[in-house]
């Protein structure tokens, strides 16, 4: 038997194990089959061969030739090894730069976390989820819980630091990333995520996807409408395989082991100077292609985090964590998809950090003596009542926000909210009655204070 030895340059091995690894990295889905962009043209490949590829290395290949082999002959069978590719890094992120350029909290679950709840931060039907609980049982897991982020561009590189509520062992378990939106349509353009985060910068667990036919978010953007389309569709980089072995890494921070840190080249997005960004994290779904959530899934089917409602506890949507989004590169007005509270007078500073003019809505559910509805002195409050606090006026399909149970006098309280307008109503009804109280459209101003009296009246 004769044996050729076969030479292929670098990029073809490139070639190879780009897609031998797309093969691998597909969505459980295989409706959503999504292939990783390879987009070399053959000038490139071209260039490539004289030594300015990114990756570089020289495979040898065996190929065995069978011989002539007479009728009688039993061919014994022979193996060609797959080629394998080695990745060679030319830079690498620097340290972590100091201030903020954008940034923006999240609610800490943790709170709440013993009564298997999360307090607020939640809106389903606005693509915001605040789910660091398991499905059913609602355990909660701190790695989970985003408390805080930053961003910041250095040099050629954008960094972004999320962190957490705790870690879980030790460690960072989830899958960590952000969200941009590059045209402040609403609908995200680009995807990072990063898992199994190390303690040094490192391309390990790191995707970067792309949305080319501009369908993440369905019909409506960031709304619950069951119109999904295939999402983050290309697999732009994946662990070191693309275009560029370092378009993006991620690392734990090393002062603080309950952040994630990402780091992805600025030409990776063009150089984009104004767009939208939110971060996530992910244990539960990690699936590009169903972005955005809310139209992969039916509120019931997803569950909700928020105890009282008929949704409660989470389902097939659980573990997963994302934060309102912010601006970068323009101050907010307030009317761009999905952005977080802005205040009613923004003052442009270079550092851009969101805050909330707090508001309040309170009142009281109480057993009405008389028939009116309206409450009196003397008439008895009805403890253990939920109370649901929902986005938009009554009737609208705004989202649930919070909700609360009162206490032994029946007051009820809603704190923290940004002005606009809520629906406040009572799901459960917490007495038999013959009349009751309907649901209250309330409209607050920053700062303002708005009330909603619930009463039952029934005779017997």
């Amino acid at each position: 038997m004769n044996t050729k030895k076969c030479y292929f340059n670098g990029i073809a091995i490139f070639l190879c194990g780009a897609v031998l690894l797309s093969a691998c990295n597909l969505p459980d889905s295989t409706d959503n089959a999504i292939p990783i962009a390879l987009t070399q043209t053959a000038a490139v490949m071209s260039t490539a061969v004289e030594g300015t590829q990114a990756i570089s290395v020289e495979t040898e290949v065996t190929v065995s030739e069978t011989p002539a082999l007479e009728e009688t002959a039993t061919p014994e069978p022979s193996e060609t090894p797959e080629p394998t590719a080695t990745i060679v890094h030319l830079t690498r992120p620097g340290d972590f730069p100091g201030g903020r350029e954008s940034g923006m909290t999240d609610p800490d679950s943790s709170t709440t976390a013993g009564e298997k709840r999360a307090s607020r931060g939640e809106n389903f039907a606005g693509n915001l989820y605040e789910r660091p609980f398991s499905a059913e049982n609602m355990a909660y897991f701190p790695d989970l819980d985003i408390t805080y982020t930053t961003f910041n561009r250095s040099g050629a590189w954008v960094y972004v630091e999320i962190k957490l509520q705790g870690t879980r062992d030790g460690s960072l378990q989830g899958t960590y990333g952000l969200e941009l939106d590059l045209n402040v349509d609403g609908r995200g353009d680009w995807l990072i995520l990063a898992s199994d985060l190390q303690s040094d910068w490192s391309t390990d667990g790191v995707r970067v996807w792309q949305d080319t036919n501009k369908d993440v978010g369905g019909g409506i953007a960031l709304q619950a409408d069951r119109q999904g389309g295939n999402g983050y569709d290309l697999l732009v980089f994946d662990q070191g395989i693309g275009n560029d072995p370092d378009a993006a890494w991620a690392r734990v921070d090393p002062t603080e082991a309950n952040a994630a840190q990402i780091a992805f080249k600025y030409a990776l997005i063009g150089n984009d100077d104004e767009f939208l960004w939110g971060a996530w994290v992910d244990q539960g779904v990690t699936n590009p292609a169903w972005y955005d959530y809310n139209d992969h899934f039916t509120h019931e089917d997803a569950g909700s985090p928020l105890s009282g409602l008929p949704q409660y506890p989470l389902k097939a949507l659980a573990e997963v964590d994302n934060t309102c989004r912010w601006t970068v590169g323009f101050v907010p007005d307030g009317s761009e998809p999905g952005i977080c509270p802005v205040p009613a007078t923004p003052t442009p500073t270079p550092t851009l950090t969101p805050s909330v003019v707090p508001g309040n809505i309170s009142g009281i559910v109480f057993r009405d003596g008389n028939g009116n509805l309206t409450y009196q002195t003397g008439e008895t409050g009805l403890g253990g009542a939920g109370v649901r606090l929902r986005q938009g006026s009554c009737g609208s399909p705004g989202g649930e926000m919070a909700s609360t149970t009162t206490g032994s006098d029946g007051r009820y309280s809603f704190s923290g909210l940004a002005a606009g307008t809520y629906c406040v109503d009572v799901p459960s009804d917490p007495a038999t009655w013959t009349a009751k109280s309907n649901p209250t459209t309330i409209t607050i101003g920053p700062g303002g204070n708005g009330y909603a009296n619930f009463g039952y009246f029934y005779l017997g």
